[in-house]
């Protein structure tokens, strides 16, 4: 067989050790439920006033390529950390025309016209309802069917933080937005950072372990099966061999206030004060050793 017969060899998926034991399996279905508190969010806001009849056309949740277009990002701050969104040119300059202009906007190519400062506040003040939208939700995770979600708490502040030429971490929720009457397809980007993928990916997992039948208790925690012989030396005090000898019962030897130290198969572990309390000794004030 020769070399031009071989078929290519097939690109292996690289496993982040990070995400293994971790509900990714999920992340499709959060996708989806955000998309649907996008086009909630649409429908009492921009398709409201403008009439541009938005939807939410497709949703998906990645890892970020190496070899991606490079966009321009505005960063907004959350509790959980930090959250960038690519909001596409063309978008915000049809919203300005539809808020400036009055009726039907033409076509505008966004190569052709300059950035102004009501397109860049137009852009951070879209970006940061819509930041706020997803905190909201990764706030709320993805509640099982027929169980209660908990109540709401207050809405997290999403202030806008900087702009950046880089995402902001390695995952990105992507929302194609598609207008109803022309056609015309916009994809935002939302990149979410270690803390906030942290955050929602503990919001998945809350909920969905599913117990079988027949199968075994749940383990007692590592602190309850965890066991370890310690040994409290309480005091070592050295004596002469004549003082030794001549102790009788009942003798009484001058100990200053101990501080003992605990062992762990003769391995020093920590020291500790000893304390009195309704005739027994109790160790207390730990220190690392």
């Amino acid at each position: 067989m020769s070399m031009s017969d071989a078929s290519p060899p097939v690109p292996h998926r690289v496993l982040d050790p990070r995400t293994l034991g971790r509900p990714m399996h999920l992340l499709g279905a959060f996708a989806e439920r955000f998309g649907a508190d996008v086009s909630e969010l649409l429908r009492q806001g921009l398709n409201r006033r403008y009439a541009i009849g938005l939807q939410v056309d497709g949703t998906g949740m990645r890892q970020r390529q190496h070899n991606e277009d490079p966009v321009r990002w505005n960063v907004y701050s959350c509790p959980s950390g930090r959250i960038g969104l690519a909001v596409p040119r063309a978008l915000v300059l049809k919203l300005l025309l539809y808020r400036y202009g009055g009726g039907e906007p033409a076509p505008v190519e966004p190569d052709a016209v300059a950035v102004t400062a009501s397109e860049e506040r137009l852009s951070t003040r879209l970006g940061q309802q819509l930041a706020l939208a997803l905190a909201r939700r990764i706030d709320a995770g993805l509640p099982p069917v027929g169980v209660a979600a908990e109540p709401a708490a207050a809405d997290p502040a999403v202030p806008f933080h900087s702009e950046s030429a880089l995402p902001t971490g390695l995952w990105q929720l992507n929302l194609t937005l598609v207008e109803a009457d022309s056609g015309q397809r916009h994809e935002l980007r939302f990149s979410l950072d270690d803390g906030c993928m942290h955050r929602l990916l503990d919001r998945l997992g809350r909920g969905r372990t599913l117990v079988r039948e027949g199968a075994a208790a749940p383990a007692l925690p590592l602190s309850s099966r965890l066991k370890l012989r310690l040994t409290a030396r309480l005091v070592q005090q050295r004596l002469p061999l004549g003082a030794i000898l001549d102790l009788q019962p009942g003798s009484v030897l001058p100990i200053p206030q101990p501080t003992a130290v605990v062992l762990v198969k003769d391995s020093p572990l920590f020291s500790a004060s000893v304390a009195e309390h309704k005739g027994r000794l109790w160790l207390t004030a730990f220190q690392d050793l």
